[in-house]
């Protein structure tokens, strides 16, 4: 009973703050069922009765508060980021040119008033990048938040110093993933109607027509199977699945979220998820065992999946 509470409390906030909000729903869904959650188990609903000797390490009211104040925060600086009517995301938004300055062949480079840093005709082509840094959720919430935590927790400087070392190694090697990803991503992409892309979303559309929704899925599960990352797998397969939907007619929203589905069903078997857990679990020459067990749940995941967006997804939206 207590997992299902703890199910739908995140679950039914999730799809109540999908309605109107793309960016809420993860974070403040699962605020909401982490809060709620703890309540209840606090009560003891759904949970067998055992004998409680823990009374003299209990945590107080203030604790707690504490410790889930940098998470407010990060929820905080979300909603008022992101809510139109604060108007902070206009300003975080602005396209208005502040700097600009020509890079020779290299391209235009120009900074916003909203701090957009643009290279505009790369090469001489028609090829742009931009990256906002301060809409982009990394300063704003995340680093900003850390650094209001961190007097407020007393870290001192050598420790803080500690941190910011230890979460750069950390983020390395997925970076580096990433960068890798991100290029062949836009390799895929050149080309336009002959790029890449197309040419495997023409061929998927033809072989399966409107019933590229059963499929769909799984794409999204080989993505995360070779790369161990649900991120790598959409930025890998995205855009097939984007010029399959619209190739098909199919709903450009049902197909990518299907695809962020398969990249979570694809950590199920990723070889890399399983090598880092039999090595913690001192398993030894079990991943094919192993696989072949978690294959079966991925592959009833992708069944639900494919269930759901034919056949109850088009009951409440008109796709």
């Amino acid at each position: 009973v207590f997992i299902y509470i703890s199910v739908f409390s995140c679950v039914i906030p999730y799809f109540l703050i999908a309605q109107f909000n793309y960016e809420f729903p993860s974070l403040v869904g699962g605020a909401i069922g982490l809060f709620i959650s703890v309540f209840v188990a606090n009560k003891g609903i759904g949970l067998a009765k055992v004998e409680n000797n823990l009374d003299n390490n209990a945590v107080s009211a203030s604790q707690v508060a504490k410790a889930l104040l940098p998470t407010g925060l990060l929820i905080l600086f979300l909603i008022i980021t992101r809510i139109p009517e604060f108007g902070l995301k206009g300003l975080m938004n602005n396209k208005d040119v502040w700097l600009s300055t020509t890079l020779g062949s290299l391209g235009t480079f120009e900074v916003s008033k909203g701090l957009i840093f643009s290279l505009k005709n790369i090469f001489g082509s028609e090829v742009s990048e931009s990256y906002k840094l301060l809409y982009v959720p990394a300063l704003i919430p995340f680093v900003i938040t850390v650094l209001i935590s961190l007097p407020l927790f007393g870290v001192n400087f050598s420790r803080t110093k500690g941190i910011f070392s230890a979460s750069l190694s950390q983020v390395k090697n997925p970076f580096i993933a990433l960068m890798g990803a991100l290029v062949m991503v836009n390799l895929m992409l050149v080309g336009g109607e002959h790029s890449m892309v197309k040419i495997i979303g023409r061929t998927f559309a033809e072989v399966t027509g409107s019933d590229w929704t059963i499929f769909s899925s799984f794409l999204g599960a080989v993505g995360a199977f070779f790369s161990g990352s649900n991120t790598v797998s959409n930025l890998t397969f995205g855009s097939v699945q984007l010029s399959t939907a619209e190739t098909t007619g199919l709903s450009v929203t049902l197909i990518l979220a299907l695809q962020s589905v398969g990249g979570a069903m694809g950590n199920m078997v990723c070889i890399n998820n399983i090598v880092a857990v039999s090595s913690v679990l001192n398993i030894q020459n079990k991943e094919g065992t192993i696989i072949k067990t978690t294959i079966v749940p991925m592959v009833v995941y992708g069944i639900i999946a494919a269930l759901c967006a034919s056949f109850l997804i088009p009951l409440f939206y008109t796709l």
